[in-house]
């Protein structure tokens, strides 16, 4: 999916946290550099430029990027957190980056969240040497890639927990749709009693018909706008299918299985989005069963990103 809009800020815009615990910073047309004490972390700040509304649109952040060089090993970045406003957005832990050239690195944000209030990069970095030269990191750059992404808002009711956790169902759901330009923001969750409908009779699981259970269960919709989908994780259905996405009219959802496979989140929601069964292991929407699927991610095709996008429930929240 292409970037919408890209800001950049120059290096020497960088605020160093612990002043005290470097040696030297010289700022200059063509970089920040700064010696840091031997044996010492810190963490420096940039603040993105950032355009919060585009075309009457929220933007999402795609990803934030750094360029930047170090004077030896001993001189690392370890940490990018990612910030809008007072919120904490991203976290990248356990990095040990220290490029000898200039070049761009880049951090993804999970689930493409909305810009609120505006982008701070804080980078965590060490300096573990015993001379200036091993102790220098030098930054020209920190970025971040912005998009409209079509949104589909999905909340999550459970009766039973299934076996293949939602979380990854999720993050599966968004390998697959993300690329296509949809984002997936999982809105809410809640837990449901409800026994008698934790095996759900839904029928000929066939578009546009449902049954009274299937009714009475989509009438949980606490806390759901009328564009959002629910997802309804039960312990099985009647008859027995991994999931079924057939649902009453104003109420767009689908129910899961306990059993189900860790694609068969995304390929019950691209049935709600009005996509139909293909003969074709390698996509999504394969009719011969999602434990099937020969490349993870599967694919999605033009015309289903088209009939998706174009679907009321696929909103530019």
């Amino acid at each position: 999916m292409a970037i919408t809009q890209a800001m950049w800020t120059h290096g020497h815009a960088m605020q160093v946290e612990f002043p005290d615990r470097v040696r030297s910073v010289w700022r200059a047309g063509f970089f920040i550099r700064v010696v840091g004490q031997p044996n010492s972390t810190n963490w420096f700040h940039f603040g993105i430029p950032t355009a919060v509304i585009v075309n009457d649109k929220r933007q999402m952040v795609d990803s934030v990027m750094l360029r930047f060089r170090a004077g030896s090993p001993q001189a690392a970045v370890t940490n990018v957190h990612v910030y809008d406003g007072e919120g904490r957005i991203a976290t990248h832990d356990g990095l040990n980056l220290s490029p000898t050239a200039f070049g761009l690195e880049r951090f993804q944000v999970t689930g493409k969240p909305d810009v609120l209030w505006g982008i701070g990069i804080s980078v965590g970095v060490r300096f573990s040497g015993t001379t200036d030269a091993q102790n220098t990191l030098e930054f020209s750059a920190a970025g971040c890639d912005f998009n409209l992404f079509e949104t589909v808002r999905l909340h999550t009711k459970v009766l039973t927990q299934p076996t293949v956790s939602i979380d990854t169902m999720i993050n599966s759901m968004r390998q697959v749709y993300e690329p296509a330009g949809i984002r997936v923001v999982h809105m809410s969750n809640e837990t449901l009693n409800l026994p008698d409908l934790n095996v759900v009779d839904v029928g000929g699981c066939t578009r546009g018909e449902t049954t009274t259970e299937q009714n009475q269960l989509f009438n949980n919709r606490n806390n759901v706008g009328r564009n959002d989908v629910v997802v309804y994780f039960v312990q099985a259905t009647n008859p027995p299918y991994n999931g079924c996405a057939a649902h009453p009219s104003g109420r767009p959802g689908a129910v899961v299985a306990s059993g189900a496979t860790r694609w068969t989140l995304g390929h019950e929601i691209g049935h709600v989005l009005g996509l139909s069964h293909v003969n074709d292991n390698n996509r999504l929407m394969t009719g011969n069963g999602t434990a099937n699927i020969t490349n993870p991610p599967p694919d999605l095709i033009n015309s289903e990103i088209s009939t998706m996008k174009s679907n009321a429930l696929t909103v530019n929240a």
